[in-house]
């Protein structure tokens, strides 16, 4: 049995480091990133973008998501996804468009997946939009 000094200095101790270290590893910087794309959704009155994932890769960037009903409800999505990727001054780099799928017929939403082959710069915006249906 340790005798009541010893534990109370072992445990003054162990506050004093846990004190040391947890502001040392709070002061360490955060690393900057100035290849960050901006996402923009276009939403509209009947669709919106539920889940979207934008990877920047090397020479190329994979975009995927989910887009739903507003009033969620099972049945087919019509129209596509189109994603385009804008530079830093506004210009259009690429635009694709692709058909958004449901994985099983009971789903709430449809998922879609493209590459886009440009390679992903300081500024650039990928803008999503959902047309027809």
């Amino acid at each position: 049995m340790i005798n009541n000094p010893t534990r109370i200095a072992r445990i003054s101790l162990l506050i004093a480091l846990s004190v040391v270290v947890g502001s040392a590893c709070a002061n360490q910087p955060l690393g900057e990133r100035t290849d960050a794309l901006v996402v923009e959704r276009a939403t509209s009155s009947h669709y919106h973008f539920s889940r979207v994932r934008v990877e920047p890769e090397a020479g190329s960037i994979s975009v995927s998501g989910e887009v739903a009903r507003v009033i969620p409800h099972r049945g087919m999505i019509p129209g596509k996804v189109r994603i385009s990727l804008l530079g830093a001054d506004g210009q259009l780099l690429e635009q694709t468009e692709v058909t958004p799928m449901r994985r099983n017929r009971q789903d709430l939403s449809a998922h879609f997946y493209v590459r886009l082959g440009a390679a992903s710069g300081a500024g650039q915006t990928v803008r999503l939009e959902h047309s027809g249906g």
